[in-house]
C-alpha cells in the first residue's frame, strides 16, 4: 500500500519519506527545521499537538530549536514557515491525505505556512476513501480536508501556479511504528 501512496503522492509533487520509529522521522524533522528556518530567533515552525508528539519532551525540543510554537493561532500560522500536524488518513489510490479535525490548529499548520509537514502513520494508509469512509463515522465528523499535494491554481490565464491558496510544500513522513 505504501508504494501506491508514495508514486501518486509524488506524482501530484508531494515529497514522501519513509521511516521505521518515531525517532528516526523525529530526527529528520529536527534537521528539516534546521535546515529551512536559519532564524532561530523567529517562531518559523507551529506544530499542532498530535498522537505523534505523546511521549516527546517538548520545553526540551523548543530549547533545541526555538522557532517552533505549539501554541498555534491564526497570527503565529500565518507568520510561520513551516506547518506540522498529523494526518488522520492516506489514500493509495490518489496520494492523498485526509486531516479530520474540529481543531482550528491542526487546519491552521496544514493551510497556511509555505511548508506542510505532515506525519502519517503507515497503518493508516488505506487503498481509497470509501475504506476511509468505513472507518470513520461520517455524520460525527466536524470538519475535514483531503490534501492532494501542494496548493495549485490555474484560473489565471491557464497557467499553473503553485502556493497560492496554500503550502508550496507538502512534505508526507510515513511512519511505522508509533
Amino acid at each position: 500500500m505504501f508504494e501506491l501512496f508514495k508514486q501518486k503522492a509524488e506524482a501530484i509533487n508531494a515529497e514522501v519519506h519513509k521511516f521505521s520509529s518515531k525517532a528516526e522521522a523525529l530526527d529528520f524533522i529536527k534537521d528539516f527545521i534546521k535546515q529551512n528556518t536559519p532564524n532561530k530567533i523567529s517562531k518559523g515552525v507551529v506544530w499542532c499537538d498530535s498522537e505523534f508528539l505523546e511521549g516527546v519532551d517538548k520545553d526540551t525540543l523548543q530549547k533545541e530549536l526555538p522557532q517552533i510554537e505549539f501554541n498555534i493561532d491564526l497570527n503565529s500560522a500565518t507568520s510561520a514557515k513551516i506547518g506540522i500536524n498529523q494526518a488522520d488518513f492516506g489514500i493509495a489510490e490518489t496520494g492523498s491525505l485526509v486531516e479530520i479535525s474540529e481543531n482550528v490548529s491542526k487546519r491552521l499548520c496544514s493551510t497556511l505556512p509555505e511548508i506542510h509537514i505532515a506525519i502519517l502513520p503507515m497503518k493508516k494508509i488505506l487503498p481509497d476513501m470509501e475504506s476511509v469512509f468505513k472507518q470513520i463515522e461520517i455524520n460525527k465528523i466536524p470538519y475535514m480536508t483531503v490534501i492532494s499535494g501542494p496548493s495549485r491554481t490555474a484560473d489565471i490565464e491557464r497557467v499553473l501556479t503553485i502556493g497560492v491558496h496554500g503550502p508550496e510544500r507538502v512534505v508526507i513522513l510515513c511512519v511505522e511504528n508509533f
